[in-house]
């Protein structure tokens, strides 16, 4: 298969993924509000089963490692569905939410790293971060379509839960059959579930922190949003798509500074504009202009902390350069993946207690500590002078 052929295959079926996910991320909240009436801090305890599977997905990935990457993208995908399409069907069965939230988990998490291995195959060495930037902006074409998709049809009277739930898995097969579609040859997944290595200590704990960062803002910030400002699965969708919209052009564009500035740069400046994010989510109230001035406030941050999201592609640039193999990057990835839910699984749960007790401007203030501290330790990456490339720099050979 044509190299410029396998590239439109493979984002053709990340742009479906991105899709589904977006219509789960824009309507699985006010789900969980409108269905079970949570608090926050039921609501904070319930990402620990939601992000377990992201810290065991380096032994999901040991166990599917028999499979090519492109054949444990299609297992992962249908997972993903299943998982979605039990949400469509649990109605007020919180049993059944939870078990089904778990299995669509397992495929979600699965996905990440290996986009991101498949993506630096198919790499030239000094373009991963303007390859990474295309994959980012083609999961935020598909990100505006399914959020846009829920803004169009979701009614806030009665919204339709199980055919949004049930769309999102139908994507999620599509998906599936176009990874099963990809012949990359030579990328597999290494065997080395928790193998830790010294060389990697820094990318570990640029992961954990990330996860910290992360489940605040995935699980409190559109919270804020519901329970504060009362926005619905549509007013939610929307920002999200607008956040999706402006990524088309922030993210290539952030790949391609991170090749011409170096990584480090990058996930600094993330950090520190993150600190702002921060402030601005949990002080939008003290802000001059009333209940008005603070939503759109509050509105702008969620926008911004979605874009935010694209600069992470720099750890994966950063930990390329020290894999001496596709097959080490795969392992290290999925075990960057399982660090940073080392933090997702228990940060929310005290960041629930945080908000019953203290007020939602606490969390944020220290969500705003552990962005410095992400900025800290970003300062300890390598300067772009200083880089010094160890895994090859020739893209993967592609099979037909």
């Amino acid at each position: 298969m044509k190299r410029l052929s396998l590239l439109y295959l493979f984002f053709g079926a990340e742009i479906v993924m991105a899709a589904s996910m977006g219509i789960n991320e824009s309507i699985f909240n006010n789900y969980l509000s409108d269905t079970f009436q949570m608090t926050a801090e039921a609501r904070g305890g319930l990402e620990f089963p939601r992000e377990l599977p992201g810290f065991l997905v380096v032994v999901f990935a040991g166990i599917l490692g028999a499979l090519s990457l492109t054949r444990m993208g299609a297992v992962a995908a249908l997972v993903f569905a299943a998982g979605t399409a039990g949400l469509g069907l649990a109605g007020d069965s919180y049993a059944f939410m939870v078990v089904s939230m778990l299995v669509g988990s397992v495929g979600m998490h699965l996905i990440q790293p290996i986009s991101h291995s498949l993506t630096i195959a198919m790499s030239e060495e000094n373009r991963r971060g303007f390859r990474l930037g295309q994959l980012g902006g083609m999961r935020t074409l598909g990100t505006v379509l399914g959020t846009g998709l829920i803004w169009l049809t979701f009614s806030e009277e009665a919204p339709p839960y199980r055919p949004g739930f049930l769309c999102a898995a139908a994507g999620g097969v599509v998906a599936a059959v176009l990874y099963s579609r990809l012949k990359v040859s030579g990328v597999h997944y290494r065997r080395s579930f928790f193998v830790m290595r010294r060389k990697f200590w820094l990318y570990y704990v640029l992961e954990f922190l990330f996860g910290a960062r992360k489940q605040i803002f995935i699980t409190f910030g559109p919270w804020v949003l519901i329970h504060v400002y009362g926005l619905s699965p549509g007013d939610i969708a929307f920002l999200l798509m607008l956040a999706s919209g402006i990524g088309l052009v922030f993210k290539p564009v952030a790949g391609w500074l991170m090749d011409e500035w170096g990584e480090r740069v990058v996930m600094v400046g993330d950090g520190l504009v993150l600190t702002l994010v921060c402030l601005g989510y949990g002080f939008a109230g003290l802000f001059p202009g009333g209940p008005k001035a603070a939503l759109c406030i509050a509105g702008a941050c969620f926008i911004l902390d979605n874009l935010l999201f694209a600069l992470g592609t720099g750890r994966t640039v950063y930990v390329s350069r020290l894999a001496s193999g596709s097959d080490e990057l795969t392992g290290t990835l999925s075990l960057g993946v399982s660090m940073n839910h080392i933090a997702s699984m228990v940060i929310p749960f005290w960041a629930g207690l945080m908000w019953k007790e203290l007020g939602f401007q606490i969390v944020f203030a220290c969500a705003g500590v552990l962005a410095l501290l992400l900025a800290g330790f970003s300062w300890l990456v390598p300067g772009k002078g200083a880089r010094t490339p160890i895994m090859g720099s020739n893209p993967s050979s592609l099979e037909g």
